[in-house]
């Protein structure tokens, strides 16, 4: 029982299977080319720092991206989403512009313009 209790969900096909908000994070994530630098939060920040320079989204010490790819509801995005992410984009480099670019599930993307 003790060695069931916290694996017992990998034998369940749900765990497995992809969401529609995952598919907004992948599809989010494809519009950053290789190369560019990317601001993100969390959960996209591995997938994305394997062709691309990753800084965590929030930190105003960070160059300014070419892109910023956020999932505001993520467990980890601080300081918290209350909002507008427009704003929550803009607070950290609020000398830089950034148009919209997807934007599904809660996951948003943006690109310097």
């Amino acid at each position: 029982l003790c060695f069931w209790a916290p694996v017992s969900h990998l034998w369940q096909p749900q765990t497995y299977t992809i969401n529609g908000h995952v598919r907004a994070e992948y599809a989010a994530m494809a519009k950053v080319p290789d190369g560019a630098t990317v601001e993100a939060t969390e959960n996209m920040e591995a997938p994305l720092a394997v062709r691309a320079d990753v800084f965590y989204a929030s930190d105003p010490s960070n160059p300014v991206p070419q892109y910023i790819v956020i999932d505001p509801h993520d467990y980890y995005a601080q300081p918290a989403f209350s909002g507008n992410v427009r704003q929550w984009v803009k607070r950290d480099h609020p000398k830089a512009s950034y148009q919209q670019i997807f934007s599904r599930d809660g996951v948003y993307a943006f690109r310097r313009t």
